[in-house]
Protein backbone atom coordinates (compact mmCIF):
# COMPACT_ATOMS: atom_id res chain seq x y z
CA UNK A 1 0.00 0.00 0.00
CA UNK A 2 3.27 2.36 0.69
CA UNK A 3 3.79 2.46 -3.17
CA UNK A 4 0.53 3.05 -4.22
CA UNK A 5 -0.19 6.42 -1.77
CA UNK A 6 3.59 7.30 -2.61
CA UNK A 7 2.65 7.33 -6.27
CA UNK A 8 -0.52 9.41 -5.64
CA UNK A 9 1.64 11.65 -3.54
CA UNK A 10 3.93 11.89 -6.10
CA UNK A 11 1.35 12.40 -9.20
CA UNK A 12 -0.42 15.40 -6.93
CA UNK A 13 2.35 17.33 -6.60
CA UNK A 14 3.54 16.97 -10.07
CA UNK A 15 0.24 17.97 -11.26
CA UNK A 16 0.08 21.12 -9.17
CA UNK A 17 3.68 21.98 -9.87
CA UNK A 18 3.67 21.73 -13.55
CA UNK A 19 0.42 23.76 -13.78
CA UNK A 20 2.31 27.05 -13.27
CA UNK A 21 -1.05 29.17 -13.89
CA UNK A 22 -2.94 27.42 -11.14
CA UNK A 23 0.58 27.45 -8.67
CA UNK A 24 0.41 31.74 -9.14
CA UNK A 25 -3.19 31.44 -8.37
CA UNK A 26 -3.16 30.01 -5.51
CA UNK A 27 -0.27 31.53 -3.70
CA UNK A 28 -1.20 35.42 -5.27
CA UNK A 29 -5.02 35.28 -4.05
CA UNK A 30 -4.29 35.25 -0.56
CA UNK A 31 -1.21 37.94 -0.89
CA UNK A 32 -4.21 40.24 -2.82
CA UNK A 33 -6.97 39.32 -0.56
CA UNK A 34 -4.35 39.97 2.78
CA UNK A 35 -3.22 43.31 0.81
CA UNK A 36 -6.76 44.70 0.37
CA UNK A 37 -8.50 43.76 3.24
CA UNK A 38 -5.45 44.16 5.86
CA UNK A 39 -5.13 48.33 4.35
CA UNK A 40 -8.51 48.67 3.62
CA UNK A 41 -9.81 47.38 7.23
CA UNK A 42 -6.93 48.23 9.17
CA UNK A 43 -8.83 51.33 10.91
CA UNK A 44 -12.21 49.42 11.27
CA UNK A 45 -10.91 46.17 12.39
CA UNK A 46 -9.43 46.35 16.22
CA UNK A 47 -7.77 43.24 17.80
CA UNK A 48 -9.20 43.49 21.70
CA UNK A 49 -6.04 43.37 24.14
CA UNK A 50 -3.43 44.55 21.09
CA UNK A 51 -2.04 46.85 19.40
CA UNK A 52 -0.81 45.21 16.22
CA UNK A 53 -1.93 46.02 12.44
CA UNK A 54 -4.60 44.44 10.97
CA UNK A 55 -2.00 42.96 8.99
CA UNK A 56 -0.20 41.14 10.85
CA UNK A 57 -3.60 40.06 12.84
CA UNK A 58 -4.86 39.09 9.34
CA UNK A 59 -2.03 37.01 7.97
CA UNK A 60 -2.26 33.72 9.91
CA UNK A 61 -6.13 33.69 8.11
CA UNK A 62 -4.52 34.27 5.09
CA UNK A 63 -2.58 31.49 5.35
CA UNK A 64 -5.54 29.02 6.10
CA UNK A 65 -7.12 30.86 2.97
CA UNK A 66 -4.41 29.45 0.82
CA UNK A 67 -4.41 26.02 2.62
CA UNK A 68 -8.25 25.63 1.59
CA UNK A 69 -7.46 26.81 -1.73
CA UNK A 70 -4.87 24.48 -2.16
CA UNK A 71 -7.40 21.88 -0.91
CA UNK A 72 -10.03 22.67 -3.44
CA UNK A 73 -7.42 22.07 -6.32
CA UNK A 74 -6.19 19.26 -5.39
CA UNK A 75 -9.29 16.94 -3.92
CA UNK A 76 -10.99 18.06 -7.63
CA UNK A 77 -8.82 16.21 -9.30
CA UNK A 78 -11.34 13.00 -7.56
CA UNK A 79 -14.06 14.36 -9.70
CA UNK A 80 -12.12 15.07 -13.30
CA UNK A 81 -10.54 11.63 -12.60
CA UNK A 82 -13.41 9.67 -12.60
CA UNK A 83 -15.25 11.36 -15.64
CA UNK A 84 -11.91 10.85 -17.22
CA UNK A 85 -11.52 7.10 -15.64
CA UNK A 86 -8.87 7.04 -13.90
CA UNK A 87 -10.10 6.67 -10.53
CA UNK A 88 -11.55 3.54 -12.03
CA UNK A 89 -8.66 2.29 -13.10
CA UNK A 90 -7.16 2.98 -9.70
CA UNK A 91 -10.14 1.55 -8.06
CA UNK A 92 -9.30 -2.25 -9.90
CA UNK A 93 -6.08 -2.24 -8.77
CA UNK A 94 -4.95 -4.27 -5.76
CA UNK A 95 -4.84 -2.10 -3.29
CA UNK A 96 -7.06 -0.92 -0.71
CA UNK A 97 -9.34 2.36 -1.74
CA UNK A 98 -7.62 4.11 1.78
CA UNK A 99 -4.35 4.05 -0.26
CA UNK A 100 -5.93 6.68 -2.56
CA UNK A 101 -7.55 8.77 0.35
CA UNK A 102 -4.10 8.78 2.03
CA UNK A 103 -2.39 9.42 -1.23
CA UNK A 104 -4.30 12.34 -2.18
CA UNK A 105 -4.93 13.41 1.35
CA UNK A 106 -1.24 13.41 1.90
CA UNK A 107 -0.29 15.38 -1.90
CA UNK A 108 -2.83 18.07 -1.11
CA UNK A 109 -1.29 18.68 2.48
CA UNK A 110 1.96 19.18 1.28
CA UNK A 111 0.92 21.45 -1.22
CA UNK A 112 -0.80 23.50 1.16
CA UNK A 113 2.58 23.29 3.78
CA UNK A 114 4.64 24.94 0.09
CA UNK A 115 1.98 27.39 0.03
CA UNK A 116 1.57 28.20 3.50
CA UNK A 117 5.31 28.76 4.24
CA UNK A 118 5.84 31.03 0.77
CA UNK A 119 3.21 33.33 2.37
CA UNK A 120 4.33 32.67 5.97
CA UNK A 121 8.24 34.21 4.76
CA UNK A 122 5.70 37.81 4.76
CA UNK A 123 5.70 37.17 8.39
CA UNK A 124 8.87 39.75 9.07
CA UNK A 125 7.28 42.50 7.16
CA UNK A 126 4.66 43.04 9.91
CA UNK A 127 6.55 42.59 12.83
CA UNK A 128 6.33 38.76 13.54
CA UNK A 129 9.01 36.50 14.65
CA UNK A 130 8.22 33.38 15.50
CA UNK A 131 12.00 31.54 16.24
CA UNK A 132 12.87 28.26 15.41
CA UNK A 133 10.16 26.81 17.92
CA UNK A 134 7.68 29.18 16.76
CA UNK A 135 8.39 28.59 13.26
CA UNK A 136 7.75 24.48 13.65
CA UNK A 137 4.53 25.20 15.07
CA UNK A 138 2.99 27.35 12.85
CA UNK A 139 4.51 24.77 10.38
CA UNK A 140 2.72 21.89 12.28
CA UNK A 141 -0.16 24.07 12.08
CA UNK A 142 -0.39 24.75 8.46
CA UNK A 143 -0.35 21.00 7.74
CA UNK A 144 -2.75 19.74 10.05
CA UNK A 145 -5.47 22.20 8.95
CA UNK A 146 -4.23 21.26 5.13
CA UNK A 147 -4.89 17.48 6.09
CA UNK A 148 -8.56 18.64 7.62
CA UNK A 149 -9.42 20.35 4.84
CA UNK A 150 -7.52 17.94 1.69
CA UNK A 151 -10.00 15.40 3.70
CA UNK A 152 -13.04 16.98 3.75
CA UNK A 153 -12.72 18.24 0.06
CA UNK A 154 -11.55 14.36 -0.79
CA UNK A 155 -15.18 13.29 0.94
CA UNK A 156 -17.14 16.00 -0.47
CA UNK A 157 -15.54 15.03 -4.20
CA UNK A 158 -16.45 11.32 -3.79
CA UNK A 159 -20.18 11.88 -3.38
CA UNK A 160 -20.42 14.67 -6.18
CA UNK A 161 -20.45 14.18 -9.94
CA UNK A 162 -19.54 17.33 -11.63
CA UNK A 163 -17.01 20.13 -11.15
CA UNK A 164 -19.65 22.38 -10.62
CA UNK A 165 -21.10 20.73 -7.96
CA UNK A 166 -17.74 20.44 -6.28
CA UNK A 167 -17.42 23.71 -6.52
CA UNK A 168 -20.79 24.94 -5.47
CA UNK A 169 -20.60 22.79 -2.32
CA UNK A 170 -17.31 23.77 -1.56
CA UNK A 171 -18.20 27.60 -1.37
CA UNK A 172 -21.13 27.12 0.56
CA UNK A 173 -19.24 24.72 3.38
CA UNK A 174 -15.63 25.46 3.40
CA UNK A 175 -15.70 29.29 2.92
CA UNK A 176 -18.01 29.74 5.55
CA UNK A 177 -15.66 27.30 7.72
CA UNK A 178 -12.73 29.46 6.94
CA UNK A 179 -14.77 33.20 7.98
CA UNK A 180 -16.00 31.50 11.23
CA UNK A 181 -11.95 30.30 12.33
CA UNK A 182 -11.14 33.54 13.47
CA UNK A 183 -8.94 34.25 10.64
CA UNK A 184 -11.13 37.42 9.34
CA UNK A 185 -12.59 38.66 12.74
CA UNK A 186 -11.08 38.37 16.16
CA UNK A 187 -13.25 35.59 18.47
CA UNK A 188 -13.40 37.77 21.24
CA UNK A 189 -15.17 39.97 19.44
CA UNK A 190 -17.94 38.13 17.88
CA UNK A 191 -21.68 37.89 19.00
CA UNK A 192 -22.20 35.09 22.21
CA UNK A 193 -24.01 33.18 19.47
CA UNK A 194 -21.58 33.14 16.77
CA UNK A 195 -18.64 32.81 19.53
CA UNK A 196 -19.96 29.32 20.44
CA UNK A 197 -20.10 27.94 16.87
CA UNK A 198 -16.77 29.55 16.00
CA UNK A 199 -15.30 27.89 19.60
CA UNK A 200 -17.12 24.29 17.84
CA UNK A 201 -15.23 24.92 14.27
CA UNK A 202 -11.88 22.95 14.55
CA UNK A 203 -10.08 25.29 12.27
CA UNK A 204 -10.72 28.44 14.75
CA UNK A 205 -8.23 25.87 16.60
CA UNK A 206 -6.01 25.73 14.22
CA UNK A 207 -5.34 29.00 13.33
CA UNK A 208 -5.12 29.90 16.87
CA UNK A 209 -2.25 27.12 16.78
CA UNK A 210 -0.80 29.05 13.77
CA UNK A 211 -1.17 32.56 15.35
CA UNK A 212 0.47 30.86 18.46
CA UNK A 213 3.54 29.93 15.94
CA UNK A 214 3.67 33.04 14.48
CA UNK A 215 4.02 35.37 17.59
CA UNK A 216 6.70 33.09 18.68
CA UNK A 217 4.68 30.70 21.10
CA UNK A 218 3.81 33.71 23.84
CA UNK A 219 1.65 32.60 26.26
CA UNK A 220 -1.63 33.92 25.41
CA UNK A 221 -2.28 35.35 21.73
CA UNK A 222 -4.81 38.74 21.31
CA UNK A 223 -8.16 38.36 19.88
CA UNK A 224 -8.93 35.11 22.07
CA UNK A 225 -9.03 33.19 25.55
CA UNK A 226 -7.91 30.07 23.84
CA UNK A 227 -4.69 28.36 24.57
CA UNK A 228 -1.51 26.94 23.08
CA UNK A 229 -2.32 23.00 24.10
CA UNK A 230 -6.19 22.98 23.73
CA UNK A 231 -5.70 24.07 20.14
CA UNK A 232 -2.93 21.63 19.34
CA UNK A 233 -5.28 18.76 20.46
CA UNK A 234 -8.41 20.19 18.58
CA UNK A 235 -6.44 21.01 15.75
CA UNK A 236 -5.16 17.24 15.92
CA UNK A 237 -8.23 15.63 16.38
CA UNK A 238 -9.98 17.96 14.02
CA UNK A 239 -7.36 16.43 11.41
CA UNK A 240 -7.78 12.87 12.54
CA UNK A 241 -11.67 12.89 12.04
CA UNK A 242 -11.83 14.59 9.12
CA UNK A 243 -8.98 11.49 7.19
CA UNK A 244 -11.54 9.20 9.34
CA UNK A 245 -14.07 10.41 7.66
CA UNK A 246 -12.58 10.65 3.73
CA UNK A 247 -11.68 7.11 4.63
CA UNK A 248 -15.17 6.04 5.49
CA UNK A 249 -16.38 8.28 2.19
CA UNK A 250 -14.19 5.92 0.03
CA UNK A 251 -15.82 2.83 0.60
CA UNK A 252 -19.07 4.36 -0.84
CA UNK A 253 -19.57 3.34 -4.55
CA UNK A 254 -18.34 6.31 -6.65
CA UNK A 255 -20.26 5.42 -9.86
Amino acid sequence: MTAAVLALWRREVLVFVRDRARFVGVLAQPVLFWVLFGFGFQDAVSVPGSDASYLEYLLPGMIVLAVLFTAIYSTISVVEDRQSGVLQAALVAPQPRLAIVLGVVLGGTTLALLQAVLIGLLAPFVGLRPGVGGALVAVGAAGLVGATFTALGFGMAWRLKTTRAFHAVMNVVLIPIWLLSGAFFPLSGAPDALRWVMLANPVTHGVTLLRYGLEGLPAGVPGTTLGLLPSALVTVGGAVLAVVWAAATARRPVY
